[in-house]
C-alpha cells in the first residue's frame, strides 16, 4: 500500500506558503479546500480549471487532492441539484478533496503564474505591475525587440499566441499578467507609461483601444498562461510530499 499524507498537514502547508486566507480576492473564489475527503492523500492531480473533465480525469487516476486555480465557486451561490449535484456526488464518492488558489498563485513571487511566465522567458523582472485590494500580482520586464518578444511568446506559447502590434518597436518595458488583460489593466498601462502587455486573453474591445494608445497586446490563451503555476505547485508538494503528483491537462479548455 502507498504511504499517505494527512490531508490537513498538506491544506496547512499550502495555506502557510501563498498566505490563502491573508489576500483578500474577488467574491467568488473561496481560496483554500473547497471539499473534504476523509482526512488522507495518497495521490495528488493539479489543474487549471475544476471542470467536469478534469474532476473525471482525477477520479478516474484515483486521485485524494485535486488543486485548481479556478475553483467550484466560481458561479457564486447555487442549490446542488442537477448536473452541479452529480458532480460534487462523483468527487465526494470518488473520495476526492479539492483545494483552490486564485488571485494567491497569481501574485506569488515564487510560484506565481507571471514571475513563472518571466522566467520562461528569460524576462528580467524590474517591478510589480497591477493590483487588486493593495496587492500587486502582476510584474514588469525588462524591454527588448518587438521582433525578439515575438520570437520568445511564439515558442512557449505555439498553440495560442495572437500578437496585436500598434506600439514601439522596441519598447523600454513589458508588463506580465496572466489570464485577463481587461480594461483595468489597459488602462493602468497607459498610467504607467508602459505600452507592452503579455496577458492570456484580450476583449474585442481592447483592439480599439491598443490602436489608439498605441500598444503592442499579446494574447497567449487564459488557459496557457494559467498552467505554469500550478504545475510549480506540484512539483512543490511531491518535494514536500513524496507522493505521486500530476497535471491534468484539459485539452477543451481555451
Amino acid at each position: 500500500m502507498n504511504a499517505s499524507v494527512l490531508l490537513e498537514t498538506i491544506i496547512s502547508f499550502l495555506n502557510e506558503t501563498f498566505k490563502t486566507h491573508q489576500i483578500e480576492d474577488f467574491p467568488n473564489a473561496c481560496n483554500g479546500l473547497q471539499l473534504g475527503n476523509d482526512g488522507s492523500v495518497i495521490r495528488i492531480v493539479g489543474a487549471v480549471d475544476a471542470s467536469v473533465n478534469v474532476i473525471n480525469a482525477a477520479i478516474g487516476q484515483k486521485a485524494d487532492l485535486l488543486c485548481v486555480h479556478h475553483g467550484l465557486t466560481w458561479r457564486g451561490l447555487q442549490p446542488l441539484t442537477g448536473a452541479l449535484y452529480d458532480l460534487y456526488k462523483r468527487a465526494m464518492e470518488a473520495n476526492l478533496a479539492i483545494y483552490s488558489l486564485h488571485l494567491p498563485l497569481d501574485g506569488h513571487p515564487t510560484y506565481g503564474h507571471n514571475v513563472l511566465i518571466a522566467k520562461a522567458l528569460d524576462m528580467l523582472i524590474e517591478a510589480s505591475f497591477t493590483s487588486y485590494k493593495g496587492r500587486p500580482y502582476g510584474c514588469v520586464c525588462r524591454g527588448m525587440t518587438l521582433d525578439e518578444l515575438n520570437r520568445r511568446l511564439k515558442a512557449l506559447f505555439p498553440h495560442s499566441y495572437r500578437a496585436f502590434c500598434y506600439g514601439s518597436e522596441q519598447p523600454r518595458r513589458i508588463a506580465i499578467m496572466s489570464g485577463s488583460g481587461g480594461q483595468e489593466c489597459l488602462e493602468e498601462l497607459v498610467k504607467s507609461g508602459i505600452d507592452t502587455l503579455i496577458t492570456g486573453e484580450i476583449h474585442y474591445s481592447a483592439i480599439s483601444f491598443a490602436q489608439l494608445y498605441k500598444l503592442n497586446l499579446f494574447a497567449c490563451g487564459h488557459y496557457a498562461t494559467e498552467c505554469f503555476g500550478i504545475k510549480a505547485l506540484l512539483q512543490l508538494l511531491h518535494e514536500k510530499t513524496q507522493l505521486p503528483c500530476e497535471f491534468i491537462e484539459d485539452f477543451c479548455a481555451l
